[in-house]
């Protein structure tokens, strides 16, 4: 397989460019950040996939924002593909196709084409770079022997890892040194469970022994116990007694009081009495009330000169009492609605002036054309942002072309002087055809002369990179302009459009950014235009209410002529108050002499009534009453206080409490009982210290474990240790038989790759090693004199050198069947002159049977025969 072109839409600091690639030797050249390790990406990922954005340094997303991928064209088996991706997920989206048969395959075909090819193994053979080929004097012997060894069998990267899992798995349940393995740890458990064993069954006759008089002492422990919580009981209700001793003598006390009578002066009476009293009290105050009262309605009451009047139209004026309601709250609602018609007005006129200065306003607009104008004004907007976007584009080319115009010293070039070489051969040419005989041979000449000046004027001319370049910029500039012209066009078409808009509905005269605004304005024009209508009509009512009312008033009284509407309304009322007070004065006065009448009559029972109830309690004031019923509430009060304190004790504290005469006869039985639950826990003291020694003597003679706890503990470990041996043998057999496998599967292979490598090492060091010797646990070189040496005595160079002529080694023969480009980035940084160059002779010698794709700073490889490519250009 061997790739033919590199297209690269956008990655990394590259946009739209092509790379055109030989099967054998390609040669990249350019200088540091170049793009050298952004082609050597391109190819990994485009045949493998992007990485995630968890790196975005490796996904070298493009720079200036251009799409991000590329496309590769390689050859496999004589038949053409494209492969192409772009960003997606899971490592982008991609396109497969056949170019030999033009027929689409489907995205999973190119891992199958790729086979057995995978990214890793890509990256860490085909691909080279320096910190790579480093990695042979930085690694350990063992891992460089296990790489070497088992590079011969494809995918073995896996089951070398596995192997080396299944290798750390099993040291870590078995070493036969270690100390912190499973296994060695349950051998050392189980040694020291088997001492324990021992031990436990010679000290089993004492253990015997203490457990017998450990449980005897439990059952007398367990007596003591009831015996100490019977005590404390009672005690407690002893002590119980005793402070209850001061509550139990105040019972008494209070048991032994006489009581008073109560007939007659309960909460009844005395609410009665309460009764009695307060209706006094109200009856004598409702007759000074209504005394006073008779005294101010028998003084007479002038009359008015307004209320004579009155007297003389009553038919007229009567009516008008019944209107005083309706008239005020007209004349109230026309002062709202006055202020309501100002505020409209106002605001209707702000909006006048500042969008009808004419004096006609605009008219709304329709939702089909406000949908027309929003389509419109984002037509305009986008055309406008393009005309910038065109504009700055436009500048940067007319400075570009400034700054291509050739300079004086640019003019006089040997081309150009070739180019007036051209135009006087033709001119020549042209002159010596007019002396020719014959007509045709004029003409053929004249043709030639012209066709000669011609290429010169225009061909040679165009030859230059120079008018190349100001012919490119000056097209691009002509388009730019056209471009601007025609989104001028466009621009003046929309802003047409939308003038004819807004001349159409009255806008003319305000801005198209403000037609939103307007709109709104407008409707609120509207609404308030309406709400003056409105207003308008309802005070024309309400007016013509209060006008027919203060003209049938005027008539009537001549005396409110010239009043305003509040002393009219007043008077009106004043009239009517004074006609009602007129009319039922008799009545009232009348009316208040009964009512005198009445009340002193029930006034004169009240007193009776008062007087019957304090004389059948043989009592004379009301005093009295109250201080024989203050007496007969406490003695109440101290029998609730007796009733609480018999509830406190309750029947059985006073039966216990009436068998002592005496406070110090019950302290003398709270001391006795206080005594005797001392001793009972003093005595469960001394045997809780002698239960807590046999329990130490127990523990110290069980601090290994029982006998049966033991041997139960020692046959589970024995279990557990079978369980660990056979998974220590499993991992240990399988990574023997993986070593084995791929030792076999690598077998006819390694040789031929550890024979070219020798080959390909003494080309690189000029024969000064001449043998690669790989054995299972070592691996040296073999100088010419004979002598080996280790890996680790190597220089750094001719340890990358090894390496290299390692993996060109596994290239070349693996190419029979795994046949991929080789990719070297700058990977002989490292090399001196000497070492470069041998190093350029065998890439170019390879090159014949694989492709290698050779990207370097070093300007001194175009010595090498082969595609050379500068990044630069």
């Amino acid at each position: 397989m061997y790739l033919n072109q590199l297209t690269i839409y956008g990655f990394g600091k590259f946009h739209d460019r092509t790379f055109d690639l030989t099967a054998g030797l390609n040669v990249l050249v350019g200088p540091n950040e170049a793009g050298k390790s952004t082609l050597t990406q391109f190819i990994t990922a485009i045949l493998f996939g992007f990485p995630t954005k968890k790196h975005p340094a490796l996904r070298y997303e493009p720079l200036d924002g251009s799409r991000f991928g590329g496309e590769i064209t390689f050859t496999q088996n004589q038949t053409r593909y494209l492969v192409t991706r772009t960003d997606g997920p899971r490592g982008g989206t991609v396109t497969l196709r056949n170019l030999t048969t033009a027929l689409t395959l489907p995205p999973e075909s190119l891992p199958h084409l790729l086979e057995p090819v995978d990214e890793a193994l890509f990256t860490s053979v085909y691909v080279m770079n320096e910190p790579r080929l480093g990695t042979v004097f930085s690694a350990s012997k063992q891992e460089l022997v296990d790489r070497l060894r088992h590079v011969g069998a494809i995918g073995s990267d896996f089951w070398l890892n596995q192997a080396q899992i299944l290798g750390k798995q099993a040291d870590e349940l078995y070493k036969p040194q270690g100390r912190n393995p499973i296994l060695n740890q349950q051998l050392q458990e189980h040694q020291e469970l088997t001492a324990k064993l021992a031990k436990a069954k010679a000290a089993y006759d004492t253990y015997w022994d203490l457990l017998q008089r450990q449980q005897a002492q439990r059952q007398q422990q367990g007596k003591l116990q009831q015996e100490l919580e019977q005590q404390r009981q009672v005690t407690v209700q002893l002590e119980q007694q005793a402070a209850n001793w001061s509550t139990f003598l105040q019972w008494q006390r209070l048991a032994q009081q006489q009581s008073l009578t109560t007939t007659g002066f309960t909460r009844e009476d005395a609410t009665e009495l309460a009764r009695l009293t307060g209706r006094t009290t109200a009856l004598t105050a409702t007759l000074k009330e209504d005394q006073t009262k008779l005294q101010r309605l028998q003084q007479t009451t002038k009359l008015t000169p307004l209320f004579t009047q009155y007297l003389a139209a009553t038919a007229q004026v009567d009516p008008l009492f019944e209107q005083l309601a309706t008239v005020k709250a007209a004349n109230e609602t026309c002062a709202r609605l006055r202020a309501n018609q100002q505020d409209y007005q106002q605001r209707a006129t702000a909006i006048e002036q500042q969008y009808a200065p004419d004096g006609q306003m605009p008219r709304p607009f329709s939702l089909a054309t406000l949908q027309q104008v929003k389509r419109l004004q984002e037509k305009l907007a986008t055309a406008n942002q393009k005309r910038r976007q065109l504009q700055q584009e436009l500048n940067r080319l007319n400075e570009a072309y400034r700054q291509a115009q050739p300079t004086r010293r640019q003019r006089s070039n040997p081309l150009a002087d070739k180019q007036l070489g051209w135009l006087a051969a033709g001119l020549v040419i042209l002159i010596g055809a007019m002396f020719l005989p014959g007509t045709l041979f004029k003409l053929v000449g004249a043709l030639c002369g012209v066709a000669v000046g011609y290429y010169g004027a225009f061909i040679v001319d165009g030859e230059t990179p120079a008018s190349r370049q100001l012919q490119d910029l000056t097209d691009s500039i002509r388009d730019i302009q056209a471009q601007l012209r025609e989104g001028g066009q466009q621009e003046d078409a929309l802003t047409n459009q939308l003038e004819a808009v807004g001349d159409s509905y009255g806008l003319g005269q305000i801005p198209v950014d403000q037609w939103s605004a307007a709109q709104a304005a407008i409707g609120e024009w509207e609404h308030l235009t309406q709400q003056l209508q409105q207003t308008a009509e309802q005070l024309t009512t309400q007016t013509q209410i209060i006008s027919d009312f203060q003209i049938t008033a005027e008539q009537a009284l001549p005396d409110l002529k010239v009043q305003p509407l509040a002393t009219v309304l007043q008077q009106l009322a004043g009239l009517q108050v004074t006609r009602q007070a007129l009319s039922s004065q008799q009545t009232d006065l009348t009316a208040v002499a009964e009512t005198i009448q009445r009340t002193q009559r029930e006034l004169n029972q009240a007193q009776r009534a008062e007087e019957t109830f304090l004389r059948t309690r043989n009592l004379t004031t009301v005093d009295d009453f109250y201080r024989h019923y203050q007496q007969i509430r406490e003695q109440d009060n101290q029998a609730a206080q007796q009733e609480a304190l018999a509830s406190q004790l309750g029947p059985a504290m006073q039966e216990a409490l009436q068998q002592y005469a005496t406070h110090a006869e019950l302290a003398t039985t709270v001391q006795r009982a206080q005594h005797r639950q001392q001793d009972l826990q003093s005595q469960l003291d001394t045997l809780t210290t002698s239960l807590a020694t046999l329990a130490g003597q127990l523990d110290q003679l069980t601090a290994s474990g029982t006998q049966a706890a033991l041997q139960q503990k020692l046959a589970n470990l024995e279990a557990q240790m079978q369980e660990t041996t056979q998974a220590w043998l499993t991992k240990n057999l399988t990574r023997q038989w993986i070593a084995a496998t791929l030792a076999a599967a690598s077998g006819d292979r390694l040789p031929q790759i550890v024979t070219q490598a020798s080959e390909f090492y003494g080309k690189l060091t000029e024969n000064r090693y001449t043998e690669i010797e790989l054995t299972p646990n070592t691996l040296r070189v073999q100088l010419a004199t004979g002598e080996w040496r280790e890996v680790g005595q190597l220089s750094r160079g001719t340890a990358e050198q090894l390496d290299l002529a390692v993996k060109l080694a596994f290239a070349v023969v693996m190419n029979q069947r795994v046949g991929m480009p080789l990719v070297i980035d700058d990977g002989l940084v490292n090399f001196d002159e000497h070492r470069r160059q041998a190093a350029y002779a065998l890439l170019a010698e390879i090159s014949e049977t694989v492709q290698v794709i050779f990207l370097t700073a070093d300007v001194t490889v175009n010595a090498i025969a082969g595609n050379l490519i500068r990044l630069t250009d």
